[in-house]
């Protein structure tokens, strides 16, 4: 009998370190602690008519400050990494009313427009690894962040996507960045995808993601 409960509980002691075991996938890029990272995001929260808790595209932090999602987990990002933070924005800038900013996306997407961009506050040049960080607009990529990849030579450096949906996941948007980014190293396996009703929720899950480099 004694022998028995001894095999059961070294059973049970296995299955458990199988329950536990990390399930993070392996990234498929070997990111160098000594290179010079830099975090870049396009995000565009909506002011008007929208109900956060319902997930629309913002989150209100604590001090009452409105942020994107995609700014939330850029913004969190850039406090657990210290690397610097700069964000992609288009020059005529998008509506805060859901309803109009979802027709002006669409008929972008329609025509393939390609929005002009504001310079960017950091030198590329000067980084070996980019975060980049959008939502998924339509199942794709905001036409911004076609008009980012087509106007910077990303040759030679690793990126590092991350994102936040309202249901369809990363919607092949990686396979479309490392289509644009001729000659560099993305990441592919390892991409942090949150849905935009968790983003309120998912400090610990981005801190986990960075840890799994």
């Amino acid at each position: 009998m004694k022998k028995i409960l001894v095999l059961i509980l070294s059973l049970l002691f296995v299955l458990s370190g199988c329950f536990q075991a990390d399930n993070t996938k392996e990234s498929s890029t070997k990111v160098n602690p000594n290179d010079k990272a830099v975090i870049l995001y396009f995000s565009k929260p909506e002011m008007n008519d929208s109900d956060t808790v319902a997930g629309a595209s913002r989150v209100v932090t604590e001090n009452e400050e409105i942020l994107g999602n995609v700014e939330q987990l850029a913004t969190w990002i850039a406090e657990d990494t210290k690397y610097p933070l700069a964000k992609i924005e288009t020059t005529e800038n998008y509506p805060d009313d859901h309803e109009v900013l979802v027709d002006q996306a669409t008929t972008e997407r329609s025509s393939d427009f390609r929005p002009e961009l504001k310079p960017l506050n950091v030198d590329l040049t000067e980084y070996d690894t980019i975060y980049i960080g959008y939502p998924i607009w339509w199942s794709d990529l905001p036409m911004a962040m076609y008009s980012f990849f087509e106007k910077n030579d990303l040759a030679g450096k690793t990126i590092i996507p991350f994102s936040s949906h309202g249901g369809s996941g990363l919607a092949g948007t990686v396979e479309t960045v490392e289509k644009l980014s001729k000659d560099a190293s993305v990441e592919t396996s390892n991409v942090l995808s949150i849905s935009r009703d968790d983003i309120p929720n998912s400090r610990k899950e981005v801190e986990n993601w960075l840890k799994s480099f």
